[in-house]
């Protein structure tokens, strides 16, 4: 049944023009969210407790970030809260060798469950939250690679959703990031600054004012660069 109901869900990509997802899932996304919106509440309930399974399909392309992107367009609280607990299972590993070069797919997953967070907004007693909080707070003691950059990454992302404490909130993450001394997981915290503020123009004055030139230059400048 299970596999009947996402089968269902992943066949209205399948109407759409051959090269429209070629490069962006996007397309796809929003029509599997405008399909499931128009369906009975019982169809639509039973897709949603159906879709953890996808939660868990690392190899898979886009099956996992799916399931995420469904659970922030329709809102499904039970969803993220799937996510949020999966993440908290698989914990945050070193990388192997291999794995500083291409991402594995928990931590990709890890990094799209913090991007729907920051679009979701939950209130801050919810578990989204609190994950963020949790890798944050082991981002102060971090060494590896993986909880740097997811710590790093969330603190930015509490700084975003706590507009009264802002700019404190990115001081104190910036001196966490700056004494890593790390160009990589620099350019990813600074691009993140930018992704999140650069239509905010209160926070852009606070950003020029704390952050260096060069660093300023980056998060303005290097708007293409990886993670």
């Amino acid at each position: 049944m299970t596999s009947s109901l996402l089968d269902e869900l992943e066949s209205q990509v399948t109407v759409l023009a051959p090269d429209s997802t070629k490069h962006d899932m996007e397309p796809g996304f929003e029509a599997m969210a405008t399909w499931l919106e128009h369906q009975p509440s019982d169809l639509r309930s039973a897709v949603v407790a159906a879709l953890p399974a996808w939660l868990t399909e690392e190899s898979h392309p886009w099956h996992s970030r799916a399931a995420l992107e469904l659970a922030l367009r329709l809102r499904e609280e039970s969803l993220l809260e799937s996510a949020v607990r999966l993440a908290r299972n698989r914990g945050v590993p070193d990388l192997t060798a291999e794995e500083k070069f291409e991402y594995p797919g928990w931590l990709i997953f890890a990094l799209a469950l913090i991007s729907t967070i920051s679009r979701w907004a939950p209130d801050h007693d919810s578990p989204g939250r609190a994950y963020l909080r949790e890798l944050q707070a082991e981002a102060r003691s971090a060494s590896s690679y993986p909880k740097r950059l997811l710590g790093i990454r969330a603190w930015f992302t509490e700084c975003l959703l706590q507009p009264t404490r802002r700019k404190a909130c990115l001081v104190d993450g910036l001196k966490a990031l700056r004494s890593w001394r790390d160009p990589r997981l620099l350019r990813s915290g600074l691009t993140l600054l930018h992704a999140y503020f650069a239509s905010a123009s209160d926070t852009v004055s606070d950003l020029r004012e704390i952050l260096t030139p060069e660093e300023f230059a980056i998060a303005w400048s290097e708007l293409n660069a990886s993670t």
